[in-house]
């Protein structure tokens, strides 16, 4: 898997923004559990992305759609997840024994497009499966794809209370009316899924209230996540199934959003 960025799908032929509101992306899988990974292969795996994440943290192991997380089975211990952190602070890997990521996040830089997202997964996807090659861990066997764009809509741009929203979004309307008992929602969650083109995958869209922690500048948080099963241990049958992801996300937000927010962000 040398190659996998090189046949990506032009970006021209996909909406595209100036100034997109994109704040993070994820792109990464899950695969099968090594039963002869260690806590102590996590060192070894570091030195294999130091030079370019320098910086390394624990954080909490994901756990399964059951609740399980996966364990030492020499020691009984939870096997963490790390994150390997570049310089900026505005890329990351993040790794366990089930599954890695990409990350993008916006620091002080644009968006850099993803034909840079998908170049850093193919690195660090050739990183892992050389190590497991190299430490003789067994086959590499991918499950699950994931494509998340995650964007931030700060209050003021577009929108200042919840009865503005549908100024942002097609399909939210909310009328109050005299006859109406309740008044103007306080706050607004909200969530749907989409099957993808020939049933691979779901794009999972979430909306939801924040606050920055910057500034505590109130936001609004719109998720989309592409989800597939493993579409074959191929070079190419794993790029078109992204490029699939990524055409979903970018004409799902599109669709989604209004032609008065589209020229906030500056539609090209």
């Amino acid at each position: 898997m040398t190659t996998l960025a090189s046949n990506s799908t032009s970006s021209s032929q996909l909406p595209s923004y100036k100034n997109p509101p994109v704040n993070e992306v994820v792109c990464g899988m899950r695969f099968d559990t090594s039963e002869k990974f260690r806590i102590t292969h996590l060192g070894f795996l570091w030195d294999k992305f130091r030079s370019e994440y320098p910086n390394i943290q624990h954080a909490p192991p994901i756990t399964s759609s059951k609740g399980e997380f996966v364990v030492d089975a020499a020691i009984g211990m939870p096997i963490p997840r790390v994150w390997f952190i570049n310089k900026k602070d505005d890329q990351l890997v993040q790794f366990q024994v089930d599954r890695f990521y990409f990350n993008w996040r916006r620091r002080q830089g644009d968006y850099p497009r993803y034909s840079h997202v998908i170049k850093n997964f193919e690195s660090v996807l050739n990183t892992i499966t050389n190590f497991f090659n190299e430490f003789e861990l067994g086959e590499f066997r991918p499950i699950e794809y994931e494509l998340s764009y995650i964007n931030h809509i700060p209050k003021g741009q577009g929108w200042n209370t919840i009865d503005d929203l549908p100024n942002i979004f097609s399909d939210f309307v909310w009328k109050q009316t005299k006859e109406r008992f309740l008044p103007n929602p306080l706050k607004v969650a909200w969530s749907t899924e989409f099957m993808l083109q020939e049933n691979q995958g779901r794009l999972i869209v979430n909306l939801k209230e924040a606050t920055r922690i910057e500034d505590k500048t109130p936001l609004l948080v719109l998720e989309l996540k592409a989800i597939g099963e493993d579409a074959g241990n191929n070079k190419d049958a794993i790029l078109n199934w992204f490029n699939i992801a990524h055409k979903w996300i970018v004409k799902g937000f599109t669709d989604l959003t209004t032609p008065a927010a589209h020229k906030i962000w500056e539609r090209e």
